[in-house]
């Protein structure tokens, strides 16, 4: 599990360094993208390494709250992520009226990465 806290670090100080790239439009879309990208694979990438089987039906944490938020502010944070991926398409299209809305989109993707990685951090049962 010490690599999942240090995946999720290192990709807070990704997202760190393309908010520092904005201003190279190319190099900052290239490391969102990279990003988006991390945030979609990584819940693969927890079911190939846990037991998620034996922890939500056998210990019958599935119908824990903890479990539902962190899966609702998940599905929160790819939304808001799909709707920032649209802006930025129209701010590259010339649309400078969807600054305004990248920006404020970027901000609620900061606090909800955030937010789901520490409820998922909650979750985290040492073996």
């Amino acid at each position: 599990m010490p690599i999942t806290f240090l995946l999720v670090f290192a990709s807070f100080v990704w997202m760190g360094g393309a908010y520092l790239a904005r201003r190279r439009a190319r190099l900052h879309a290239a490391m969102m993208r990279a990003l988006i990208i991390f945030d979609f694979a990584f819940p693969f990438y927890l079911y190939l390494t846990h037991d998620w089987g034996k922890r939500l039906i056998e210990q019958q944490e599935i119908l824990s709250f903890l479990v539902w938020a962190h899966f609702g502010l998940g599905l929160l944070l790819y939304t808001l992520e799909v709707l920032q991926w649209r802006a930025g398409k129209r701010l590259q299209g010339g649309d400078a009226a969807a600054r305004a809305e990248h920006r404020a989109l970027a901000k609620g993707i900061a606090a909800a990465r955030l937010v789901v990685f520490a409820t998922g951090a909650l979750l985290y049962e040492p073996a």
